[in-house]
């Protein structure tokens, strides 16, 4: 009995903190085209936020969504991006392209727009607020999508919300280790 109380206490012990939180998570489907929006509040400090947001060979690190992330271009606070993102829902896996030019904003704001020739969307465009909140941040996140291939509608928004929260979870987690919390 008194092993099994100090392995609980031990385990208790050495749990991960988790100091994030998701406070929104919605996607919406309307005729092909996707609106997602988050907000997630981190304990990370957002300039380490922002840093991580904006490495962008090293993406992967932050998502398993992300199987590769390569810089093409800059020019000035514009950065062109190619992203391979590759999902996985049971047994189905599907990756997609994305060429998309980065915006970093004068405000702080992080914005995307895809280029369609380029990428497996028609149109893809995003836009990341990293904001100080007390000791930490909040990261809310705003895309509208419309894939060039297809996703039955009926389930789309339904697999890509869990997709998501499976994710921002793990993500969440990353950032912060990443920042060097504990």
């Amino acid at each position: 009995m008194r092993r099994r109380v100090a392995a609980l206490i031990l385990a208790i012990g050495t749990a991960p903190c988790i100091a994030y939180e998701i406070e929104t998570l919605d996607v919406l489907h309307d005729d092909g085209r996707y609106t997602v929006n988050f907000s997630v509040r981190l304990a990370a400090p957002p300039e380490k936020v922002r840093a991580l947001s904006t490495d962008f060979e090293h993406l992967a690190q932050l998502s398993d969504l992300v199987a590769e992330s390569r810089v093409l271009a800059v020019n000035g606070n514009v950065t062109r991006l190619k992203l391979v993102l590759r999902a996985c829902v049971l047994f189905f896996c599907k990756s997609v392209r994305r060429v998309e030019d980065v915006v970093a904003e004068a405000n702080g704001d992080i914005s995307t727009r895809a280029l369609p020739a380029q990428s497996d969307f028609r149109s893809a465009t995003e836009r990341w607020r990293i904001q100080m909140e007390g000791n930490g941040t909040r990261f809310v996140y705003h895309a509208e999508l419309e894939p060039d291939f297809f996703i039955p509608p009926f389930i789309g928004p339904f697999i890509m919300r869990r997709v998501l929260e499976r994710e921002l979870r793990e993500s969440a987690v990353r950032f912060e280790r990443l920042a060097g919390l504990p």
